[in-house]
């Protein structure tokens, strides 16, 4: 979710940032913890300053976060995601926790459009690399813009990745208000991917 009072975005959209609050992450590990194993591992390839990941680790998960750069949770590794290959992981996650980015840096966009084909939406580009890392059955946990659902044409590549099933099914969606934290500039939502369990929609409020 962007923050523009925090980051200066209309003037340097590149350094945008996306944070997670601790009350939505604290809301996320209510609903999700019931159906993922004690013993499993929890990812999150864009961990920032951990908030995802943080109610896990407190409750003796074992989680692993990666990114770019180390931003203060314990034990991230610092790599590119999106560099990654299977053989980077002694393990397959439990579950996958992100709320990837929006904008990059020069060397990630280089590397997208060398690997990606189009203008895809980022949240886009760090499902498809999930796909390509662990398969489409793990279940995943990912906030995006509507866009990523919504407004797309029968010929878009998007639209066509989830009619024919090369994306994983979306189990349960959680809507998030637009004016619900401060400073938000796109409308949101948090997609839930490969857990049945759930129900299929959440309104989110604090």
């Amino acid at each position: 979710m962007y923050r523009v009072d925090r980051n200066n975005f209309y003037k340097e959209q590149k350094n945008a940032t996306i944070y997670t609050p601790k009350a939505t992450s604290a809301f996320l590990f209510a609903l999700l913890s019931p159906h993922i194993k004690k013993d499993g591992l929890i990812f999150d390839p864009c961990v920032g300053a951990g908030s995802l990941l943080e109610p896990f680790h407190s409750a003796g998960y074992r989680v692993l976060g990666i990114d770019i750069e180390d931003q203060g949770f314990i034990d991230t590794q610092v790599v590119n995601y999106l560099s990654l290959t299977p053989d980077f992981f002694s393990e397959k996650p439990a579950l996958i926790l992100m709320n990837p980015p929006f904008n990059v840096d020069a060397k990630t966009k280089a590397y997208i459009k060398e690997h990606y084909s189009g203008r895809p939406l980022l949240p886009e580009i760090w499902l498809l690399k999930v796909i390509e890392l662990f398969g489409k059955d793990i279940p995943i946990v990912m906030f995006t813009p509507y866009g990523f659902r919504l407004n797309q044409t029968q010929t878009s590549k998007r639209w066509q990745r989830f009619s024919s099933g090369h994306f994983p099914e979306i189990t349960s969606i959680i809507s998030l208000p637009k004016d619900l934290f401060e400073g938000i500039l796109f409308h949101s939502e948090i997609l839930i991917f490969n857990l049945p369990n759930l129900k299929g929609h959440y309104f989110y409020q604090l």
